[in-house]
């Protein structure tokens, strides 16, 4: 007969009741991987604190002028319309016969005793000169008003100049071009133009960007006429004189209001 003691029956019991022992590994390397991930919870509110603190520092920060006028003309001067890719016509709007509003472009003397009112109105157009042809007027903006020397950027105090004038020529249907000009004298070796057909053409771009950003909205041809109005000008001007009136760009707006001229361009009688 086997003799049971009592101190065998109380380990069999405890033996009993202990859980297996894959199910204690399986635990403890549950506890260990919830554990190891709860730091991220204490990572996150610390970035969204460091992001919260730089937000409210660049808030709080005053930008540099010169900076900022730098950043904005790059912008202006990369990304409009008027810098399309070398060679590239671009894409020709479908023209319908029924759709071509054939209204008559408005009189040049009249539209020219509306621009003289305007300059007499806005102080920043006081150097501006208007000349009445056949065909066109010519409305001449010099270099002191648009931009520094040597260079195409449209500086921004003359943003107050181009929106008064393309408040008013928005409101006429009369072509407009914009041809820009240069003196005959050599640019630097500092100069990001190689020329001064270069030169003039930008400062031209540069002018039909900064009135479309202060509202005209209509087409607008653009030109660059390098030096080659220089050599127009009466011998009657000093050769300092000649040289300022040089340095411009024109807005030519023309008598008639450019639908012959696409009719045309797109072969239509």
């Amino acid at each position: 007969m086997v003799d049971i003691k009592d101190s065998d029956i109380i380990k069999a019991k405890e033996k009993a009741a202990e859980p297996p022992k894959y199910y204690r590994r399986r635990r403890r390397i549950a506890d260990s991987e919830q554990g190891s991930s709860t730091w991220l919870i204490s990572f996150t509110d610390v970035m969204a604190l460091m992001l919260t603190f730089f937000v409210l520092l660049f808030a709080m920060s005053n930008p540099k002028m010169e900076k900022w006028e730098e950043m904005t003309n790059t912008v202006q001067k990369n990304f409009n319309k008027f810098y399309g890719q070398p060679l590239e016509r671009g894409n020709q709007e479908t023209l319908n016969i029924e759709k071509v509003n054939f209204s008559r472009a408005l009189n040049l003397t009249y539209l020219r005793a509306i621009i003289e009112k305007l300059v007499a109105q806005e102080p920043t157009l006081n150097n501006v000169q208007i000349i009445e042809l056949d065909d066109r007027l010519i409305i001449s903006l010099p270099q002191e008003l648009l931009f520094d020397a040597g260079l195409a950027d449209v500086k921004p105090s003359s943003e107050k100049a181009l929106f008064a004038l393309a408040g008013t020529l928005n409101r006429i249907k009369n072509r407009l071009e914009i041809a820009g000009h240069a003196d005959p004298r050599p640019i630097g070796a500092n100069s990001e133009y190689s020329s001064n057909w270069e030169l003039s053409l930008a400062r031209g771009m540069n002018v039909a960007a900064a009135l479309e950003n202060v509202g005209y909205a209509q087409d607008v041809i653009v030109r660059g006429m390098s030096s080659g109005r220089y050599y127009d000008l009466s011998n009657d001007f000093t050769e300092n004189e000649k040289l300022d009136l040089s340095r411009r760009v024109d807005l030519i707006v023309m008598k008639d209001d450019g639908k012959r001229l696409k009719l045309f361009d797109i072969g239509l009688p």
